[in-house]
């Protein structure tokens, strides 16, 4: 735990070079976010309420977030699986799809198990904390091959059925993938659950960056280098609006490297 924690000071030093692109622009009534020229590193962790070894990585991610570490370097993702609801606790912000997710992962990288938690750095399996601020850098220095543009746009004035209109624009002209994969992924800080049962029983967990809705893989190839994607999303009532934050990010499907990524905040 106390390797996780330090990590965060770290972090801090990471530097990049960026093209001068503001934080999220309102355009029209519409929020805009456009990905940087360098490679955005996205941090994914696969967590649960019932794992007693879990509650560190999740302070991990929080600590992320209060120490202001810019989303043009680095977008962490928290995917709660279902797997460990059996033992005694039901995770409710747990899906199967994230398993799935996990799993798929798993597969490419020709791993046979998947564990709690685990975190992911742009595709790869992550268990070098030592050196985290140096492969986070090294990462995010690099050219990104592919450019996001994301606008989100709401349709309703009643907040108890919003729908957020999502537009998603990829450019894939310098990408020597011939196909590249897409994902939109809704996500919510500022989440504590009062665990009263399993290995967490008696703790009050609290959880940033939650993945409550994962959209994709939308598929692009070429000579298709540019495209232009909507989406529709119901914001659901029990998800705080002032906390979500809409993620999009490119993948190669074949490898489940991640190849760029753009946060856009609700």
């Amino acid at each position: 735990m106390k390797k996780i924690l330090l990590l965060v000071l770290f972090v801090l030093s990471v530097n990049v070079q960026a093209k001068d692109v503001d934080a999220t622009a309102v355009v029209n009534d519409a929020k805009v976010a456009a990905s940087p020229d360098n490679r955005v590193v996205l941090l994914e962790l696969y967590t649960s309420e019932g794992c007693s070894s879990c509650p560190p990585a999740d302070r991990f991610l929080s600590d992320l977030k209060a120490a202001g570490i810019s989303d043009k370097q680095l977008i962490p993702l928290a995917f709660h699986v279902t797997y460990w609801d059996y033992i005694g606790w039901k995770d409710r912000f747990a899906n199967k799809q994230y398993d799935e997710r996990q799993r798929e992962l798993a597969h490419k990288k020709k791993k046979s198990t998947v564990y709690t938690p685990q975190f992911v750095l742009s595709g790869d399996d992550y268990r070098s904390y030592a050196t985290f601020s140096e492969d986070v850098n090294n990462l995010a220095k690099q050219k990104s091959t592919v450019d996001l543009v994301l606008t989100a746009h709401v349709l309703s004035d009643q907040k108890s059925d919003d729908k957020l209109q999502l537009n998603l624009k990829t450019d894939i002209s310098s990408s020597k993938i011939k196909d590249v994969g897409f994902y939109l992924v809704v996500i919510e800080n500022n989440l504590a659950s009062d665990v009263n049962e399993g290995e967490n029983e008696g703790e009050l967990l609290h959880h940033d960056y939650v993945v409550r809705q994962f959209l994709g893989p939308y598929f692009q190839s070429k000579p298709d280098n540019q495209r232009s994607r909507e989406q529709t999303i119901i914001l659901q009532p029990e998800w705080k609006r002032d906390d979500l934050s809409i993620v999009a990010f490119a993948e190669n499907p074949h490898t489940g490297e991640v190849l760029q990524a753009v946060r856009l905040d609700y």
